[in-house]
């Protein structure tokens, strides 16, 4: 999560679910404002870089990735029932997205902060605000 947040920017929600009918296996849940354009583009994007990271075989594990629209309903009572910035939340035995969950780690749900650069960053300045300078 944090080596794509750091290429990409922030999730809002990252999670594993394992689903009552999942036959054991976990769902890669996850939101983010840069995860917009065509669902199918989005989802292959995500899969790439989460297969350069902890491999094809790793990724296989997963039943399944989803990602789903940061204005989602379901993803705003994520944010507001189980608010996580960057840590492990468990929950279980509850209904998300329609499903029945039988347990879930929440590593993120929470909206991304606007990012600001430090007070002291060196600016560009252009050439012509410096000619008046004598």
């Amino acid at each position: 999560m944090h080596e794509i947040s750091a290429k990409k920017g922030d999730f809002t929600l990252f999670a594993l679910f394992r689903r009552a009918d999942g036959l054991g296996k976990w769902d890669l849940v996850v939101s983010a404002p840069w995860l917009t354009g065509g669902k199918l583009k989005a989802l292959s994007e995500l899969v790439e870089l989460l297969a350069k990271l902890i491999g094809k075989a790793s990724l296989a594990q997963l039943a399944r990735v989803e990602t789903v629209p940061v204005d989602n309903s379901t993803v705003k009572d994520i944010l507001h029932r189980f608010p996580v910035e960057d840590g492990e939340l468990r929950i279980g035995n509850t209904d998300l997205f329609g499903l029945q969950i039988e347990e879930g780690i929440v590593l993120r749900a929470m909206r991304p902060t606007r990012k600001r650069p430090p007070r002291n960053a060196l600016h560009p300045v252009a050439a012509e605000s410096l000619s008046g300078r004598g």
